[in-house]
């Protein structure tokens, strides 16, 4: 059986399961074992794809972020912010709330509001999550409920304080302004169901 990584609590468990997490989606093989040379330049490469290719250091900017706004530190969750945004075009809002082995894939991703993602979410390029501007009962600074193991494509948008189920995948440019029961597929804008394993009833309209 496969050997199972022990990871720590607290921030540094934290960051060591965001790395474990880009490792696997890392499209780099392994390094070949000879000779010498060829396999150092293949680890670089690999690190490369991980950290920089890979938008792995915006996830742990926001765990960093997240850890100095709880223990009251000055300044430095500011830049910390300024260093996402301006680097990786990565923006987390001050109330957003991630899960566990976040994905983003290639960067260019808005989240904000009152926000709360589940773990093992893949969120593609130019992905907005956030409020929709609809006023019903006045302005409502919730934004989206996600949950576990979502895929979100390529410029989908997902707005307003809706709920998506677990297993959910949201096709590319997709515009998701209502609830999604789980395990479904949306696509379109307004986005519409495409496949589910539950009845279209659920289906918030």
């Amino acid at each position: 059986m496969p050997r199972v990584k022990k990871r720590g609590k607290g921030l540094w468990g934290d960051l060591q399961r965001e790395y474990d997490a880009y490792e696997r989606h890392s499209y780099a093989g392994d390094p070949p074992d000879e000779p010498f040379k060829e396999h150092w330049e293949a680890v670089g490469i690999r690190a490369a794809l991980i950290f920089i290719g890979m938008p792995l250091l915006p996830v742990l900017l926001f765990r960093l972020r997240v850890f100095l706004y709880e223990h009251e530190v000055p300044i430095l969750p500011y830049i910390c912010d300024r260093l996402s945004t301006a680097i990786w075009q990565v923006t987390f809002g001050r109330h957003v709330s991630i899960g566990k082995r976040p994905f983003v894939a290639h960067g260019h991703v808005v989240i904000d509001g009152v926000v709360d993602i589940g773990d093992d979410v893949v969120l593609s390029p130019w992905v907005t999550i956030g409020l929709s501007g609809r006023r019903r009962d006045g302005f409502n600074f919730r934004g989206p409920t996600i949950g576990d193991r979502v895929f979100i494509g390529t410029g989908a948008k997902v707005l307003g304080p809706i709920t998506i189920g677990d297993d959910v995948r949201i096709g590319a440019n997709a515009v998701v302004i209502d609830d999604v029961p789980a395990s479904a597929t949306v696509v379109g804008a307004p986005a519409r169901i495409v496949h589910t394993t539950v009845p279209f009833a659920e289906w918030k309209s």
